[in-house]
């Protein structure tokens, strides 16, 4: 039966009805270009900010060092052991060799053996005049006059003629015969005593410690034997040539030591100043000589300190080891405003800036003066506006 042409009319109404439905459904799901490329824009960034804080700052230089003893001086052997030739006459060659050799760490103090020779004493005694001759009766002259204050020290008398006289040759028996060793005769009637140049070491400075031995039992008695060094503890460091200009004797140091605690002290010398004096080095060994360089050297890339402590038996325990060194090279007049380095701008014409973030999200540049710079933070005064701590100021943005 044939549709009426009012029930047509609504089936094709109703299509069309539902067909537009369907397009605005679909539509609605498919953005526009320009929503599209308004989804792709990044969010508006937010800034990063800290506050500004008071407080006093330091700028430190870090080096290292190594803790030891100070005063180095060379020990060599000189003239022979056994009887002394006549005062000023050639001495007889012998063979001499090292029975007994010294102890490193060993304190030598006036009057003490240092070693064995061909089973004969070598002793220390304070002098500046080195054993350059045997001394038996009749001589004279200032080596003799130092070896009689050195024996009246020791208690053997009190000797001061400067001429080596029977007193002289009677003290000298009483100090070997106390040593354990028979004293050695210059003549067989009467016997006189006298003592051998290669028998007496004279130092500068008494007591002095053993730092290093370079013989050994059985070797060969001739050249340096060894390095002597005083009593003070010290460290020796080197720093970067780039940062010397920083630093100068007098300023005050931390050193950081193996167990961690951290002592006062000073730096005392910058540079040559500074350098070691040569330390021996064992016969035999690699490539070495018989004197080479003990520490940190003067060099185009790094520069010689040496520093000490306010207490130096904080160091004792510590000799030969390495110790961390902090020097203050700058410190504020107390406590000033700061900022992280990352909030300074510097502007084209060299003028250094912090941007501010105010109340209702607005932001204010603000010139300032720059001073200390320490610790990632730098010491700041505004040039004009206001700048306060706990002011927020921009140092990034995400």
């Amino acid at each position: 039966m044939a549709s009426s042409p009012r029930r047509v009319v609504l089936i094709v109404v109703c299509v069309a009805l539902a067909t537009g439905a369907g397009g605005w459904i679909v539509g609605s799901r498919i953005p526009s270009p320009a929503d599209a490329t308004a989804a792709h824009q990044p969010t508006p960034a937010s800034a990063i900010t800290v506050a500004v804080e008071r407080r006093t700052l330091s700028s430190t230089v870090i080096a290292q060092g190594t803790v030891t003893y100070t005063g180095a001086t060379p020990l060599t052997l000189t003239g022979s052991v056994g009887a002394p030739a006549s005062p000023g006459g050639a001495e007889a060659p012998t063979t001499q060799i090292v029975t007994r050799a010294p102890a490193a760490g060993t304190t030598l103090r006036a009057g003490d053996r240092l070693m064995e020779i061909s089973g004969r004493p070598v002793f220390v005694l304070p002098g500046s005049v080195p054993m350059y001759r045997s001394l038996a009766d009749g001589a004279q002259g200032q080596d003799v006059r130092q070896l009689q204050a050195a024996l009246s020290t020791l208690g053997f008398g009190r000797l001061r003629s400067g001429v080596f006289d029977a007193a002289t040759a009677a003290a000298v028996k009483r100090w070997y015969e106390r040593a354990g060793y028979e004293p050695q005769a210059t003549a067989d009637t009467p016997p006189k005593f006298g003592v051998p140049s290669g028998e007496v070491l004279f130092l500068n400075t008494l007591p002095v410690r053993l730092d290093a031995v370079t013989t050994r039992p059985g070797a060969p008695a001739t050249g340096q034997i060894g390095t002597a060094t005083d009593s003070a503890v010290i460290v020796q460091g080197a720093l970067p040539s780039a940062d010397s200009h920083l630093v100068h004797s007098g300023l005050a140091v931390t050193l950081t030591l193996p167990d961690g605690n951290a002592v006062p002290g000073t730096l005392d010398a910058v540079g040559k100043d500074a350098v070691p004096p040569p330390s021996p080095t064992p016969p035999g060994a690699a490539g070495g000589t018989d004197a080479q360089s003990g520490g940190a050297q003067e060099s185009p890339s790094s520069t010689p300190l040496r520093l000490s402590a306010k207490d130096p038996a904080a160091l004792a325990g510590f000799t030969g080891q390495s110790a961390k060194i902090g020097i203050e090279v700058g410190r504020t007049n107390g406590e000033v405003l700061t900022v992280p380095i990352a909030a300074v701008v510097t502007g084209a014409d060299g003028t250094a800036r912090v941007q501010l973030s105010r109340p209702g999200g607005r932001f204010e540049d603000v010139p300032v003066k720059l001073g200390l710079s320490a610790q990632g933070l730098v010491e700041v005064s505004a040039q004009s506006g206001t700048l306060d701590a706990g002011d927020r100021v921009v140092v990034g943005s995400q």
